[in-house]
């Protein structure tokens, strides 16, 4: 059924093309060029993110670009379809990004995504478990022998999950059941009590996350531990964060875990002009970007420039960023080393 409805989508996409170009009058004065984000769920933060960029891009540029967010099963579907050339631009999580890059990981037998390129970095996303209250869910190490739900393969959640159940010596074995989902039926689930757990990788505040809060008898589980740290010490894809309490009411404290990047990418090919354009609208446009996707409220101009982009940025977007004075602070020998 899942298969059907995305091969559906797909063929809808499709027939829009690579950055088509359609003439908007007899005389074809002037063109209408389509572009599509690669998303994630329709109820998560990668597609209000792609939904509130293409309507400042759709808005400025009213005759010229046409932007349309594409629902997708998440970062790593998104990175395949990106370099399958299916899709023009994606939100993809910084280790994903990375790991794609290099051709490592998940990647090896792919190989390198040499034709990857950086766009701007968008928001941190927080590893965030959500337990039952009364599944005696109070550490990471509790999830053991309870019912657990970890993300669709083809998602960067997923993969990242994955990463982190290596860490701690995990095995499906251990639980009394995994289950994968979408983040909005883990969400679903974890309500109904078919749940213990789940486990995301999200930005915050997040609307959905602050319901089931609110409504669901559930808590946001600390990712923390010596265990953990000693696992993911000196790995550069993963940083550690907080989801401030200030975001919810109903939690009395931060909750401390680990973090890794929402990053916009694109390909070599894709015309300067387009990234250019969009690059400069989003840094244009940031206070109302936050009021149509809250998880986009903190964007900064230099975090936006360098943090969690791996692939080199495209020429359209460092020409953007050079425009409006964004200048990459990172160290010169940090700077060198990327370019070897």
């Amino acid at each position: 059924m899942l298969d059907g409805y995305w091969c559906k989508f797909r063929a809808s996409v499709v027939s829009l093309g690579l950055a088509m170009i359609i003439s908007s009058s007899p005389g074809g004065a002037e063109t209408l060029r389509l572009f599509t984000i690669g998303a994630g769920d329709v109820s998560g933060g990668y597609y209000a993110s792609a939904q509130a960029i293409c309507e400042v891009v759709n808005r400025a540029e009213r005759g010229r670009l046409r932007c349309s967010p594409d629902p997708t099963q998440g970062s790593i579907y998104n990175l395949n379809a990106l370099r399958k050339g299916q899709i023009d631009f994606a939100i993809v999580q910084s280790d994903w990004h990375r790991a794609a890059l290099e051709g490592t990981s998940i990647y090896a037998q792919d190989g390198r995504f040499e034709d990857l390129r950086s766009v701007l970095s968008l928001y941190e996303e927080p590893i965030t478990i959500l337990a039952r209250r009364g599944a005696g869910i109070n550490r990471l190490a509790d999830l053991v022998g309870k019912r657990i739900e970890i993300g669709h393969p083809a998602s960067g959640r997923r993969a990242t999950i994955e990463r982190l159940f290596s860490a701690m010596a995990f095995t499906s074995e251990k639980f009394a059941k995994v289950i994968e989902l979408s983040s909005s039926g883990a969400l679903d689930e974890l309500c109904a009590g078919a749940l213990d757990a789940t486990i995301l990788v999200v930005g915050h505040p997040n609307a959905r996350i602050g319901r089931v809060l609110a409504t669901c008898d559930a808590d946001l589980i600390p990712v923390a531990g010596s265990k953990l740290a000693s696992a993911l010490e000196g790995q550069r894809d993963y940083s550690q964060a907080v989801i401030p309490k200030s975001y919810y009411p109903e939690l009395s404290a931060d909750v401390a875990t680990y973090a890794v990047t929402a990053t916009l990418v694109t390909r070599t090919t894709m015309d300067a002009d387009i990234v250019q354009s969009l690059v400069r609208h989003v840094l244009d446009q940031r206070a109302g970007l936050a009021q149509r996707a809250p998880v986009l409220k903190d964007l900064d101009p230099q975090r936006m420039r360098r943090q969690g982009l791996t692939a080199p940025l495209h020429t359209g977007a460092k020409a953007a960023f050079d425009k409006e004075g964004v200048s990459d602070t990172r160290p010169s020998k940090v700077l060198e080393n990327e370019r070897r």
